[in-house]
């Protein structure tokens, strides 16, 4: 009999950790669908690769981990994803979906680029 990792690790998991966000999905569901909110576990950490002459190159990899049970359609990249204010945490802005993978035990991770306005 297998675990089912959804209910028993990441349920209790995203109910202490987990975050609102706000999907607009643009893509998996249409142009014309309406942002509908969500919540998810937010992680951004910074990503140094060793170059062949010894220096780095530094990048930032930020993700939403969501519980694919929590969606009739999960979101795909492409999609927006807004992380507003929690509380005393501030808002994490506005970001776009360009990864999407899903560990076929009941979590889908999405990796996002923060969306910047023009001057």
């Amino acid at each position: 009999m297998g675990v089912d990792f959804s209910t028993l690790v990441y349920l209790p998991n995203y109910d202490l950790y987990g975050r609102d966000v706000t999907i607009t999905p643009t893509v998996s569901q249409g142009s014309g669908a309406a942002a509908y909110g969500a919540r998810g576990i937010w992680d951004s950490r910074t990503i140094n690769v060793p170059l062949d002459d010894n220096s780095f190159l530094t990048d930032q990899d930020t993700i939403l981990d969501i519980r694919a049970r929590e969606f009739a359609t999960p979101p795909v990249q492409g999609d927006h994803v807004n992380i507003p204010a929690d509380g005393a945490v501030p808002a994490e802005g506005d970001f776009e979906i360009v990864n999407v993978w899903d560990n076929g035990g009941g979590e889908i991770t999405l990796q996002l680029r923060a969306i910047k306005k023009a001057p």
